[in-house]
């Protein structure tokens, strides 16, 4: 007969030691580990009033956060909420969390594995900022790092060379719980470290300057074609006055990617609209449990996605666009922006007309901080799964709010879209025009929002504010300058 802590400790351990085996074999998908999570939990609610006071099921401690300057938690909610069902106690410091504030967590709380989360491109770098703290304040408790913009090349070749302890790279959730319950296993850590410090050292060449080679040093200039032999006064704005826009849930759901969605964010592997088509049992079952917690924001109301745009006149000067006032006698603003070294040497600025006064749009769209403050009380209930569907569709409704105005910014300019375009043919880019959002490969310089909120003001608009690194709040929000010229493109001024 099992005590309440050994009920915790063997079949119920052993059953979310088998999730993880599916999970890893592609046999379980992020929804059906969620709810095997709710069922931990209320499992162990039950089993802990009976334990002896002095017992613990905790098998060890986490420090979690998600790194300065990033506001994104999705991921790192997810990991907390794994973790914690499967026997760790979880001290959680949120988003934006200074190293200041990790160190000192550590000293009070003496976790055995500080973990950090990053969706950005620069919080691999806050990263690397960080863990030289840690080693500054005399720290060396295992790291273990995640996010979308962190590869193990990364983690080798710049964080762990600035720490004294080990740091670990996760590429999903379920892969930092097993790499932890090897960390925190006495009978396993020491060769567990060993192996993955044989398994991952840092490039001899990673910091050595490279040469460039007398052959190769001049990068061949591509010849770009950008044709402005077209009537540009027949691309006009009826105001260039900020326009709010106001839409429901249910409007903007057709532009929810649901490859994104479904697949990345809920963990639904293959091609959705092959699934779907098909009838795919596990698909289906996904699409009820997302139907239902989106039922459930509409009729409780917890998302109200508002939007701002407006229309500008600008002129071209070289790399910068100079934003005028609709009469054209006054600079509202200067964007300067990068231009390519090599290839085709593209600029933003090349699909602005060389010599006449051209017309640009800014826009700002949000799902809304309600509808992340619902997925919070969602966790707080332990309804882990439908607050992490929540979460992504805060997310992703966002980013579909984007296509949604981005199609109706087009249809104010005169050139609409085909009306037999689909959904998918907005996802293949099939339209006049592109949009470009700053941190991202044309303009990855994300101060630049400082100045698009100087003249858009989605803070008085909409409630969208911009944070001190330049992050928006809600963290469900998409900034964007729109471009109208047939020939725009997408590219990347860094290699």
């Amino acid at each position: 007969k099992y005590t309440p802590l050994e009920v915790i400790n063997i079949p119920l351990m052993a059953g979310m030691d088998i999730v993880g085996k599916l999970f890893n074999n592609n046999e379980l998908i992020v929804a059906e580990v969620l709810q095997s999570a709710e069922v931990m939990k209320a499992a162990v609610a039950y089993l802990e009033p009976k334990m002896e006071k002095t017992e613990s099921s905790h098998k060890g401690t986490i420090l979690l956060a998600t790194v300065k300057g990033d506001v994104h938690d999705i991921g790192k909610n997810l990991v907390n909420i794994i973790l914690s069902n499967n026997g760790y106690k979880i001290i959680d410091l949120g988003i934006k969390c200074p190293p200041e504030k990790m160190i000192e967590a550590a000293l009070e709380h003496h976790p055995d594995i500080i973990g950090m989360s990053g969706l950005l491109v620069k919080s691999a770098q806050q990263m690397v900022g960080t863990v030289k703290d840690f080693k500054a304040a005399g720290i060396s408790t295992p790291v273990l790092v995640g996010g979308a913009a962190l590869t193990q090349t990364f983690t080798t070749n710049k964080i762990q060379p600035e720490y004294d302890g080990i740091v670990v790279y996760a590429k999903d959730a379920m892969n930092g719980l097993d790499l932890i319950n090897q960390l925190i296993d006495s009978d396993k850590q020491e060769s567990f470290i060993a192996n993955y410090q044989k398994t991952f050292q840092p490039s001899s060449n990673e910091n050595k300057e490279k040469k460039p080679c007398p052959c190769c040093s001049k990068k061949p200039i591509k010849q770009k074609n950008i044709s402005f032999n077209y009537n540009l006064n027949s691309i006009t704005a009826a105001t260039y006055k900020p326009q709010i826009i106001e839409e429901t849930v249910d409007t903007l759901w057709p532009y929810i990617n649901r490859q994104m969605l479904y697949g990345h964010h809920l963990g639904l592997k293959g091609n959705m609209k092959t699934l779907f088509e098909t009838n795919d049992p596990k698909a289906l079952k996904l699409d009820r449990q997302i139907q239902d917690v989106k039922t459930n924001i509409i009729n409780q109301n917890r998302c109200q996605p508002k939007g701002v745009y407006q229309f500008f006149k600008v002129r071209r000067d070289n790399n910068t666009m100079i934003i005028l006032n609709e009469s054209e006698t006054k600079e509202l603003q200067q964007f300067t922006f990068p231009r390519q070294p090599a290839g085709y040497q593209f600029c933003l600025t090349d699909f602005i007309h060389p010599e006449k006064v051209d017309t640009l749009c800014f826009f700002v769209v949000t799902s809304g901080q309600d509808i992340l403050d619902y997925a919070k009380e969602l966790k707080e209930k332990e309804e882990f799964l439908a607050s992490h569907i929540a979460n992504a569709i805060g997310l992703e409704l966002a980013e579909a709010f984007s296509e949604y105005i981005h199609q109706h910014i087009r249809s104010e300019w005169g050139f609409p879209d085909n009306p037999n375009n689909t959904i998918d043919d907005l996802f293949k880019l099939k339209f006049q025009g592109r949009r470009y959002s700053f941190g991202y490969p044309a303009c990855p310089d994300l101060g630049y929002q400082k100045l698009l909120w100087d003249i858009l003001h989605p803070d008085q608009h909409i409630n969208v504010e911009l944070c001190d690194d330049f992050m928006m709040n809600p963290d469900g929000s998409v900034s964007a300058l729109v471009l109208h010229h047939p020939d725009a493109t997408y590219f990347r001024v860094k290699e």
